[in-house]
C-alpha cells in the first residue's frame, strides 16, 4: 500500500507538461514521423481548426474539405516550421490562408458565372427574424474582399486581438489594426446602402 495514502496523504499530481514543450515534442514527431503524428496533430488542433474555418465560412458545404485540406498542409509544412512555440499560431495561419484560397477560387468563378441563378434559401427563413438578419449579414461580408472578410471575422466574430490577428497574418500590429479599419470601413459603407439591414442591426443591439 502506498505510504502516503494510508497515512491520509492526497498523493502529488504529475506536473503539467509546458505547451512549449508540448509544441516541441509534436513538431519533433511532425518530422521524423508525420503517419504517427497525424493523430496526435488532429486530436490537438481539430477543435480550434473546425471553429475557426465556422468562423471565417458559416455553414459552407465545402466546411469538412476545407479542415482536412488544413491537416494536410500543416503535417505536409512541418518540417519549416522553425520556432516549435509558434506551433498554434501557425496552424491557425495556415486554417486563414486556406479559407481565403478557397474565397479566391470561388470569386474567379463567380467572374465567369456571372448571371446565371443562383440558389436562394431566404423563403425558408423568411419569418424568422433572426435567421434573416444573420443572412443578410452575412451576405454584406461575403461582397467582401476574401482578405478583408477574414479579417473583419476574426476581429468582429472570432473576437481574436489585432495582435493575434497580426500573428495569424503575419503582419505588423500596424498592419493589423490598418486591415481591420480598412474592412470595416467597407462593412459600414455597405450598411450605407441597405438601409433595412440596418434598421435590423439597430433592433438587435436594443434587444
Amino acid at each position: 500500500m502506498n505510504r502516503g495514502v494510508a497515512l491520509g496523504i492526497a498523493p502529488e499530481e504529475p506536473a503539467a507538461v509546458p505547451r512549449a514543450t508540448q509544441n516541441a515534442e509534436l513538431v519533433e514527431q511532425m518530422n521524423s514521423d508525420p503517419v504517427r503524428a497525424a493523430p496526435l496533430v488532429y486530436a490537438r488542433f481539430a477543435p480550434q481548426v473546425n471553429r475557426l474555418v465556422w468562423r471565417l465560412l458559416g455553414a459552407d458545404p465545402d466546411h469538412n474539405d476545407v479542415v482536412q485540406q488544413v491537416f494536410y498542409r500543416i503535417l505536409r509544412s512541418g518540417a519549416r516550421l522553425r520556432e516549435p512555440e509558434k506551433l498554434d499560431s501557425w496552424v491557425q495561419t495556415i486554417a486563414a490562408n486556406t479559407v481565403y484560397e478557397l474565397l479566391r477560387r470561388r470569386q474567379v468563378r463567380r467572374v465567369f458565372l456571372q448571371g446565371l441563378p443562383t440558389e436562394a434559401h431566404a423563403d425558408l427563413v423568411r419569418d424568422v427574424e433572426v435567421r434573416d438578419l444573420l443572412l443578410r449579414t452575412k451576405a454584406v461580408i461575403e461582397r467582401m474582399p476574401a482578405k478583408e472578410r477574414i479579417v473583419f471575422t476574426l476581429f468582429y466574430v472570432e473576437r481574436r486581438t489585432l495582435a493575434e490577428i497580426a500573428e495569424i497574418g503575419g503582419y505588423s500590429l500596424a498592419t493589423a489594426k490598418r486591415k481591420v479599419t480598412r474592412a470595416n470601413r467597407r462593412f459600414q459603407n455597405f450598411l450605407s446602402h441597405n438601409p433595412e439591414l440596418v434598421e435590423l442591426l439597430r433592433k438587435a443591439e436594443e434587444r
